[in-house]
């Protein structure tokens, strides 16, 4: 594991970045529990495909009621966003449906006494279709300022010198040292890791994706 580029990367933030990411974020926060649902809907629409066409595809579900009865009218909503992974989101997907409405504390608030980390673990192993970092990223959207858990994804794991399709077990490690540096240069993990992205895409913040959350 390697931490030149990433301790040079937080040093590079400034206070006015944080207060600026921390302001918008903090609009964005789910309050109602459709939008909660909706996080989680963005979260599996991003699984292997990029941002424009993750982001396309939750503009056609992003009004749920249409078709979360009705997993013909989701897998014809799927096939016309050309996200990928059709057949096997429509399932993740239905079955993701039936388990947030029958149980939605479960999904949207730790346990009092757990932390973020066995909360994240816990839902990965009930949740079809979403592995560790997809999870972290739907806890990051329901709680962007606060969650103390990161979506370690293929470009993070490049940061540290390692590669996600043969180190994947460093996992944990990474994550800890992310949150760790997170902490203690004042911003949240997810915030840190927005910045990280933004500054890559040659952006001055999340808007140019993010948008399509703010409706």
């Amino acid at each position: 594991m390697l931490t030149d580029k990433v301790a040079k990367f937080f040093s590079s933030i400034r206070d006015k970045e944080i207060s600026n990411y921390n302001n918008y974020w903090s609009q964005l926060q789910p309050r109602l529990i459709d939008d909660a649902f909706k996080r989680y809907v963005f979260a599996f629409l991003s699984v292997h495909t990029t941002w424009e066409s993750n982001c396309k595809a939750y503009n056609l579900l992003k009004d749920f009621n249409q078709w979360k009865d009705n997993e013909a009218l989701l897998h014809k909503k799927l096939v016309r966003s050309r996200c990928g992974m059709h057949n096997n989101r429509t399932k993740y997907l239905n079955k993701f449906i039936k388990e947030f409405w029958a149980d939605q504390a479960k999904f949207v608030a730790k346990e009092e006494e757990e932390s973020w980390t066995d909360w994240r673990d816990r839902l990965v192993k009930s949740i079809l279709g979403l592995g560790k970092a997809k999870v972290s990223f739907a806890l990051e959207m329901l709680y962007p300022v606060e969650a103390q858990v990161a979506c370690m994804d293929t470009h993070l794991f490049q940061v540290y010198g390692l590669d996600q399709s043969k180190d994947a077990k460093q996992y944990d490690t990474i994550e800890a040292d992310w949150v760790d540096r997170s902490n203690k240069r004042g911003l949240a993990p997810y915030m840190a890791r927005c910045l990280y992205w933004d500054k890559n895409q040659n952006r001055k913040n999340s808007r140019y994706w993010s948008k399509v959350l703010e409706k």
